[in-house]
């Protein structure tokens, strides 16, 4: 019964595979069509484009082909009563769906190093070469920014910060002591990197005194040696998350912590891979839990449900990253809650299911 299964289950996830992959590639190209067209982009590179970008759309299409292909499968053989003859057998749904369930599991693991390993190089290399070919340049420029280094000791505060000219202006620099009261505060109109510290020009200096008070002092030029955190820490964080890696966005969530910037949204992306990792095992409690409902017009019925769940999950996860990213709750909890409430219906519908 488990090979019959099979012979049903997987060319109909094979052919939701395709169909759906050949959408989300439709949907990207179309995207930025009449730029290519408007550039004069040869065929070529629009199709190296499209394979390039032929990992990211198998692994976004992969949960609702699953789930289409589970629900068609059990749909079909309900429809032709052979589920119920299953059933009849003494087999319950969980047993027959045994197969279904160690494939998700598989592919849990296999679509995780998937996208860390083979998604996320291409997506970068499709993403720089599209940029390439649209002439568009990221930048990496920065206003309003806020930097605490040295273990808390320096905090800057910039009201711009300059990536290709390595410029920041209107700056702010307050050192302080092992208890965190300030010692000293440097204000500059402008301040330019040397390879090595900041230059600053146009420069007010105050520092606090041994009897309490504070001095001031004015310069031209001025250079203080500990004061050389790199450029770097001042760029715009506007990365693109998504075409980093889970040890990338750990690495980049620790720097972002030490500088003392917002991390909020790298955090809520890092477990977001691991939460979708477990898609395919939700998709098929909620499919096996739906296939068995129908005995007409299985096949839109089945791409139906489909549709309706992916749609669901999707925005859902929209909604919670964006809270997360936003500070309005826990990252964690942002990337793990759609997962959680999908797997607890799914697992409740699939407890009620025929069977």
């Amino acid at each position: 019964m488990w090979l019959y299964l099979l012979r049903a289950f997987l060319p109909a996830l094979g052919a939701a595979l395709v169909l759906f992959s050949l959408i989300l590639e439709l949907v990207d190209i179309f995207g930025n069509l009449w730029r290519y067209l408007a550039l004069g982009t040869a065929l070529s590179s629009v199709l190296r484009v499209m394979l390039l970008y032929l990992p990211a759309s198998l692994s976004n299409s992969l949960p609702i082909a699953l789930l289409f292909a589970v629900a068609l499968s059990l749909g079909s053989l309900y429809a032709n009563n052979e589920l119920t003859i299953v059933f009849g057998s003494g087999v319950s749904l969980a047993r027959f769906m045994a197969p279904l369930f160690l494939i998700a599991a598989l592919l849990c693991v296999a679509g995780f190093y998937f996208d860390d390993r083979v998604v996320l190089s291409t997506l970068r290399e499709k993403n720089a070469y599209s940029s390439l070919l649209l002439k568009q340049k990221p930048s990496m420029n920065n206003a309003d920014v806020a930097v605490i280094s040295k273990e808390g000791r320096v905090v800057y505060r910039v009201d711009y910060y300059d990536d290709q000219a390595k410029v920041l202006s209107g700056v702010t620099v307050v050192e302080r002591d092992a208890e965190g009261r300030p010692t000293e505060r440097v204000e500059a109109a402008t301040a330019r990197w040397n390879d090595s510290q900041w230059v600053f020009g146009g420069v007010r200096r105050f520092d606090l005194r041994p009897d309490g008070s504070w001095g001031e002092e004015s310069y031209g030029s001025w250079v203080e040696g500990d004061l050389n955190e790199a450029p770097d820490a001042f760029k715009s964080q506007n990365r693109d998350l998504v075409e980093m890696s889970v040890k990338e966005l750990g690495t980049y969530v620790r720097f972002l912590k030490g500088a003392g910037l917002p991390y909020a949204a790298a955090l809520a992306e890092r477990h977001k891979r691991f939460s979708f990792a477990f898609t395919p095992v939700v998709v098929v409690l909620l499919a096996g839990a739906v296939g068995g409902r129908y005995r007409k017009n299985v096949l839109l019925m089945s791409l139906l449900a489909s549709l309706l769940a992916a749609t669901g999950y999707y925005v859902a996860q929209m909604i919670s990253m964006l809270l997360a990213k936003n500070g309005v709750v826990d990252p964690r909890m942002g990337a793990w809650a759609p997962l959680a409430v999908f797997a607890a219906a799914g697992w409740l519908m699939f407890r009620r299911a025929r069977t």
